[in-house]
């Protein structure tokens, strides 16, 4: 009975750290953010929202730093190969926050009213919301698999939900400012842009910190 348990669990933590089952899930994840980053380019483009099109190209940022992890776990049959594709993805993750948050400190300086008609406020909610459920899904489902670059793909995925809460209250917002006059919302969006663009960088950050000492690590 008790070699039959650890049989079922070896079975078990062979499934969670598969990598074909972690690059099928994480494919997937990729090709749903793509589709979901080019729906808030077009609505971006089309309600002439530079806000929008920044998230859009954020999503698309996060693509590339979970495609660096992809390669990793495809290619990365050494530690050191997985740790270059894990600090690949990690300074991505924190160029592309760095960025986010210089264009939302830019809105204290240089207010930008976001105006959507409703359909389209809530066409960019429901692109948001598509995009925070992919990423979480992410998460839920690798959640027993601590593996390095699988560890590199909840990072970013949880960056990039961060991310879509700026979004979301942007186009919230957009709502109230056309009900109330005089209202700015610029001051709401910048705020909430640098703190959750700094949270992204700070995970990126941590990410290069953790990749920087597995390598002493292994050097010893």
């Amino acid at each position: 009975m008790k070699k039959m348990r650890e049989t079922e669990l070896l079975q078990k933590v062979k499934r969670i750290c598969n990598p074909r089952r972690s690059l099928q899930i994480t494919g997937a994840s990729c090709i749903g953010n793509i589709l979901v980053g080019a729906g808030k380019l077009i609505m971006g483009i089309l309600s002439f929202s530079v806000f929008t099109c920044v998230s859009a190209f954020y999503t698309f940022g996060m693509v590339l730093a979970k495609l660096f992890a992809l390669s990793g776990i495809s290619k990365g049959k050494s530690r050191e190969l997985q740790c270059r594709y894990y600090m690949l993805s990690g300074e991505v993750l924190i160029i592309a926050s760095a960025l986010y948050i210089a264009y939302s400190a830019r809105l204290f300086f240089y207010p930008e009213v976001s105006s959507y008609h409703p359909y389209v406020g809530i066409t960019i909610a429901a692109f948001t919301f598509t995009e925070l459920t992919l990423n979480i899904r992410g998460v839920i489902l690798e959640r027993h698999n601590h593996t390095l670059l699988i560890h590199a793909i909840k990072m970013i995925n949880l960056a990039s939900s961060l991310i879509c809460l700026v979004l979301t209250q942007t186009a919230l917002l957009s709502f109230t400012h056309e009900r109330e006059i005089g209202y700015d919302p610029s001051l709401s969006n910048g705020l909430m842009g640098v703190l959750m663009g700094s949270a992204a960088t700070l995970l990126g950050v941590i990410m290069v910190i953790r990749v920087n000492r597995i390598k002493k690590e292994c050097s010893k």
